[in-house]
């Protein structure tokens, strides 16, 4: 375990009230006014903040921290995930919270998550401050979340109860929950383009669920292996898996119910997340290694989505992780979890263009663009 930091000293000796003060000022803004075209929101999952980076210049301009005060205690999280809404007026992110209070020391056996709720916290685009938040469960760990084309409802798994929650952001509340399966472990998801279903990827399921979201049912694709991302085309043609201990990447048409897998080089560590170029061409997919004691990736792996192969290998960072392709194809950004940064891929050229220095465990990733909204 850690020892005790600064910050978590002043936390424990101060009353709420400071510590509220404190975490208000550590909201820091590079940047200051906004003034932006594009940015990218980056979940720093160890240091419990989102970081958001300027496209243009290349920088951080702010660093949002979670943390709260809760009952008198200084609450930690972990920043999983973030999205964008498509339509660019909120960004969501999954935070749960911190075993231990701020770094505790190995002498103290409290557990800070004991009571307190893993939530989805809500910012504002337009000034990059946390608005509110949605306490989900105790230990429930939460991965993915997604939000709708109107921006009206989001949808965020449990990996560790199996569960499915639908939330109402007009009210701010869960509207349903839908169980997907003991130990399915759900983690990433995503949407079909016309919003009627969600593709949910399967850890401990090793399957792929489709859930209606007319009447919640739940169908099942079974696949060889953990499934930890899922990507959809934006024709709505093709769902992808990343078939993390089998080196593959699983498809399915939709039009036709075909299913398949795509083979990795022979040297593949283990894909996380992918995603589609917006005119459905191509797939990125990360090549991290490195969970279930697998070795460390450094590369990205571009599929061509016609030949169903293969065609590009690109050098990137340590245990790339999260990715996103621009709403204008014409930039991929990649979070590496151990060397601590983000890649800048350029997609014509499919090189790394720069390297961005984020923080401990980037992971999660989204893209607002003032005129097109956010990535799906």
């Amino acid at each position: 375990m850690k020892k005790i930091s600064l910050i978590a000293a002043i936390a424990l000796a101060l009353s709420p009230f400071i510590i509220a003060a404190f975490l208000f000022s550590s909201q820091s803004n590079i940047g200051g006014n906004q003034n932006y075209t594009e940015k990218v929101y980056v979940a720093i999952e160890e240091e419990g903040r989102v970081g958001v980076v300027d496209t243009a210049s290349r920088k951080i301009i702010k660093s949002i921290d979670l943390s709260e005060v809760q009952n008198g205690r200084f609450v930690g999280y972990t920043t999983h995930n973030v999205q964008v809404a498509p339509n660019g007026k909120i960004v969501l992110v999954t935070a749960n919270v911190k075993r231990g209070v701020m770094g505790e020391s190995e002498s103290n056996n409290e557990d800070v998550s004991d009571g307190f709720y893993d939530k989805v916290f809500f910012i504002d685009p337009k000034t990059d401050t946390v608005t509110g938040s949605l306490p989900i469960e105790i230990d429930s760990h939460l991965a993915h979340v997604v939000i709708n084309d109107a921006g009206t409802r989001a949808y965020v798994v449990s990996q560790e109860k199996g569960v499915l929650y639908s939330i109402d952001l007009t009210n701010k509340k869960i509207e349903k929950s839908i169980s997907i399966g003991e130990k399915s472990e759900p983690h990433g998801l995503r949407l079909s383009p016309d919003n009627s279903k969600l593709y949910v990827a399967l850890i401990g399921g090793k399957a792929i669920a489709e859930v209606n979201l007319k009447n919640y049912s739940v169908l099942e694709y079974p696949l060889s292996g953990a499934v930890i991302q899922t990507a959809v085309t934006s024709d709505g043609n093709y769902v992808f898996g990343s078939v993390y201990d089998a080196k593959k990447v699983a498809w399915i048409n939709t039009l036709t119910n075909e299913q398949g897998y795509i083979d990795l080089p022979l040297d593949a560590k283990g894909s996380v997340q992918l995603y589609a170029t917006p005119d459905s061409k191509y797939l990125y997919v990360v090549n991290q290694g490195y969970y279930f004691d697998q070795p460390i990736g450094n590369t990205v792996y571009r599929i061509d989505i016609g030949q169903k192969k293969v065609d590009q290998v690109i050098p990137a960072g340590d245990a790339p992780h999260g990715i996103v392709v621009d709403t204008a194809g014409r930039f991929v950004y990649v979070t590496n979890l151990l060397s601590k940064d983000m890649s800048v891929i350029d997609a014509q050229s499919n090189k790394e263009v720069a390297r961005i220095k984020i923080g401990e465990m980037p992971n999660g990733i989204s893209i607002w663009n003032k005129d097109m909204g956010g990535t799906p």
